[in-house]
């Protein structure tokens, strides 16, 4: 079975932290956990700073995040934060 992925992305205003297709991303929002996966509703949820947690390739790998904006349509997923850094693996 093929895993379908969507576009991603993490900008901030010294510019793109991370970009390319992933298969889901969990975000803690201020109304609880949330995971994004290809085809999702679209949304806009504003989200306390925090850990952003990607599935690239069948690994983990998490970015830690001041307060941010994630979007998402049907193709793809941006988040907009002051800043974000790679925070490992999970």
């Amino acid at each position: 079975m093929t895993t379908k992925t969507f576009s991603f992305r993490i900008l901030t205003p010294s510019g793109v932290t991370v970009s390319g297709d992933i298969t889901q991303v969990q975000v803690m929002t201020y109304e609880g956990s949330i995971g994004i996966m290809a085809g999702h509703e679209p949304l806009t949820a504003a989200c306390p700073a925090g850990i952003i947690r990607i599935e690239q390739h069948g690994a983990w790998v998490c970015f830690k995040s001041d307060e941010f904006i994630l979007t998402v349509n049907r193709a793809s997923a941006t988040i907009l934060t002051s800043t974000a850094q790679y925070a490992g693996t999970a």
